[in-house]
């Protein structure tokens, strides 16, 4: 898991009670470039997250078809399947008036036994609120600080 606050990156396992911390640039695009060029380290879901995802998505798509209409957490969605060479995926946005991605499976095609990744999301809010320690990161009692290494 991990949390951003717009100054550092921590990456935690409460599991292991182990947390690494790095100082990352000061927006959510520049940290999730930097996460994934530096260290390795891919947000799930996180090309949704940029500006412009669209483009991030499309980039090297040879092939879209509409699959049809589904239910997703009993919302009704357009299911739309894409072809790249090197990934196969799908999404599932709901109807309406707020066209909002249901769920999205990514087929990686270029690594042994073609390993998928998949997210759903059952509930959006569009209105958040929050306060500063929603984004900060106080580590768990008997937690130990680690390094975080680079790629």
């Amino acid at each position: 898991m991990f949390v951003y606050d717009g100054k550092s990156l921590t990456l935690y396992q409460p599991q292991d009670k182990v947390y690494a911390q790095v100082a990352a640039p000061g927006t959510l695009e520049e940290m999730l470039d930097f996460a994934r060029e530096k260290h390795d380290v891919v947000a799930p879901f996180g090309d949704l997250l940029f500006k412009n995802a669209y483009d991030i998505l499309m980039d090297g798509v040879t092939e879209g078809i509409v699959v049809g209409k589904a239910m997703i957490e009993g919302v009704l969605c357009d299911h739309l399947a894409f072809r790249a060479p090197d990934l196969d995926w799908q999404i599932w946005i709901q109807e309406g008036a707020q066209p909002l991605p249901r769920r999205i499976v990514i087929t990686t095609l270029d690594l042994p036994n073609a390993p998928q990744f998949a997210v759903t999301v059952t509930r959006w809010n569009l209105e958040p609120s929050f306060d500063a320690q929603t984004f900060t990161f106080t580590p768990q009692a008997g937690m130990k600080q680690i390094e975080l290494l680079p790629r």
